[in-house]
């Protein structure tokens, strides 16, 4: 019950309330404890009170004892289908469509090779990313959509980022040195992406890592540096030079920008906020890998 509530309590902000510059959650995953959390934008991080949500494979009834080491190092979560679910991610292998409400996996999928990035699809279809496998792999789903109906995989070099562009109905996916434009072919029987068109980051190889699409017309990309890409002009411009960035995460409401950029190997503590009120929120001793607005 207390579950039930906290979630209506976070759907109730997020939907009808009418927040001041700066309010919000961030949605988290922490390779330290293979945790998946929503965390208050306005709490101390160093306090459990900060932590509205929590999800780990091993307390999931529908995670199987031996699937849950492929959920260690979680690697991204997504919110989706209107903040009710999270995409959940993680670098040993798994990808999970996760109910908040009941704190479920409803769908799961191994595609492997350390994947890093994963996308809903309009007919419920999901496209992993997966950076040593250098791939992009897609699941149809059943109609009830808790298995795979059909999968399939392509190519692309250190496939680290997918995305769904709603406006052109595209998906891009990033790499090492491209950035992909693909037409969906909205068949579940044989889902496959065409490909539309290709474009090249600079400097070669740019390392993309994390990829965000802000409609209309914006593509957010980090790798050596955070680069927006415009989707219409197919050009590339300068967002900051920071190095390595492992996730960049814009609020709708205020356009506050967070980051993770590593302070130790690919993680950090602590999640920084760019523009906005330029906030730093920490949780002593987690290993963020990629923080999003919720």
């Amino acid at each position: 019950m207390k579950a039930i509530l906290l979630i209506l309590a976070i759907t109730a902000i997020l939907v009808n309330a009418q927040p001041r510059s700066g309010q919000g959650h961030i949605l988290c995953s922490d390779q330290k404890t293979s945790d998946v959390l929503i965390m208050d934008a306005n709490a101390d991080w160093s306090t459990p009170q900060a932590i509205l949500w929590q999800w780990n494979p091993k307390d999931d009834k529908a995670v199987k004892p031996g699937q849950v080491r492929a959920y260690r190092n979680p690697s991204d979560a997504k919110t989706v289908l209107d903040g009710t679910h999270v995409l959940v991610v993680a670098s040993g292998g798994a990808v999970a469509l996760v109910n908040i409400e009941s704190k479920t996996a409803l769908f799961q999928c191994f595609p492997g090779g350390n994947p890093h990035s994963a996308e809903l699809l309009p007919d419920g279809t999901i496209i992993t990313a997966s950076s040593h496998g250098n791939n992009l792999k897609i699941y149809s789903r059943t109609d009830d959509g808790t298995a795979i109906r059909k999968e399939n995989k392509i190519e692309l070099r250190d496939a680290h980022g997918v995305v769904w562009d709603s406006t052109l109905n595209l998906v891009w996916a990033i790499g090492a040195e491209l950035l992909n434009a693909y037409r969906y072919n909205f068949d579940k029987d044989n889902p496959d992406l065409i490909l539309v068109q290709s474009f090249s980051p600079k400097p070669r190889p740019y390392y993309g890592h994390d990829l965000v699409f802000i409609p209309p017309n914006r593509l957010l990309t980090t790798g050596v540096d955070i680069q927006e890409f415009d989707t219409f002009l197919t050009r590339f411009s300068p967002i900051a030079k920071l190095g390595s960035v492992k996730s960049v995460s814009i609020n709708p409401i205020d356009n506050s920008t967070i980051i993770q950029k590593p302070s130790e190997q690919w993680w950090n503590q602590s999640i920084l906020e760019l523009e906005g009120k330029k906030r730093t929120w920490t949780k002593p001793g987690a290993r963020f890998y990629k923080a999003r607005w919720f």
